[in-house]
């Protein structure tokens, strides 16, 4: 389980968690069984699926993925009944922001062949990602200094709902993360992909821009580790979805220091995941003409 530590102190005090390396936590496999064999049915469809797909039709995947990650950050709504379709309506800093994402996803995978799944290219494609304006005071590609909050608007380190490791704990929980990322482990790899993508989201290493690195490393494992055979997964739009428990979920982990809640929601979002990603890849791409 993971351990909260008291910083400053007086009327300053605030509390930070740190979460447990993922080397120490213990699921109960017999459990997740069953949600991970459907899980895995749904991504060896998905593979049939994208296994020949050309460069073309990957970089559409990658920009609706692209999309979806980023109104998920932003907190816009999400259509209930399938994927929205490649639309003009975007706004020209949303148009930004969505090409900054798209080319960052790029860079990573083009770049994992030369640089292991780490923290250098998770800050060199968060640097990418992070270009416009908005993100001018918020150190793109680097890790923070400083102490993030999470919690609702208004809130402060002394209120707010969960406040991630400061610094020196953060750049050691990160360092275990990288070590569990590249160790070899009796998990199923399904199973090891909700684990990192909880432990990213709980040591928020960027001032900004987590969430959209998080869910970029989940389809950086995947792809690195041959679960897919292409980088070809509509993720987020799913997990925005069911946004209200994706983030639920996580803090439940952090407040109870069981996993098993979060990964069984996971694998189900990967499921349907993979399941909208074949029928998103069914439909004909959009004319502009």
């Amino acid at each position: 389980m993971g351990t909260y530590r008291k910083k400053l102190q007086g009327t300053a005090q605030y509390t930070s968690f740190i979460p447990a390396p993922l080397s120490t936590v213990h699921v109960e496999e017999e459990l997740l069984a069953p949600f991970v064999t459907e899980a895995q049915e749904a991504i060896d469809l998905l593979n049939q699926a994208i296994g020949k797909l050309e460069e073309e039709e990957i970089q559409r995947v990658l920009r609706k993925e692209a999309e979806a990650s980023w109104m998920l950050s932003a907190g816009k709504y999400f259509f209930p009944f399938g994927i929205p379709s490649f639309s003009s309506h975007w706004n020209e800093e949303e148009q930004e922001e969505i090409r900054h994402l798209t080319e960052a996803s790029l860079y990573a995978l083009n770049n994992l062949e030369t640089l292991p799944l780490c923290g250098r290219l998770l800050k060199n494609a968060h640097y990418l990602m992070c270009q416009s304006a908005l993100y001018e005071k918020k150190y793109p590609g680097e890790f923070r200094n400083s102490p993030v909050w999470i919690g609702p608007e208004g809130c402060n380190l002394k209120n707010a709902l969960f406040v991630p490791p400061t610094e020196e704990d953060m750049t050691e929980a990160f360092s275990e993360l990288e070590k569990f990322i590249h160790e070899e482990s009796n998990l199923h790899l399904l199973i090891r992909a909700s684990l990192i993508h909880y432990q990213f989201e709980a040591i928020h290493p960027f001032i900004d821009a987590n969430g959209r690195t998080g869910r970029l490393l989940n389809l950086l494992f995947l792809f690195d580790h041959k679960a897919i055979q292409k980088p070809a997964l509509i993720f987020s739009y799913t997990l925005g979805k069911y946004g209200t428990r994706y983030y639920t979920e996580l803090q439940k982990v952090h407040e109870s220091g069981t996993y098993e809640s979060w990964v069984i929601f996971f694998l189900q979002t990967l499921k349907e995941a993979a399941q909208q990603t074949v029928r998103f890849l069914s439909t004909p791409p959009p004319s502009f003409a």
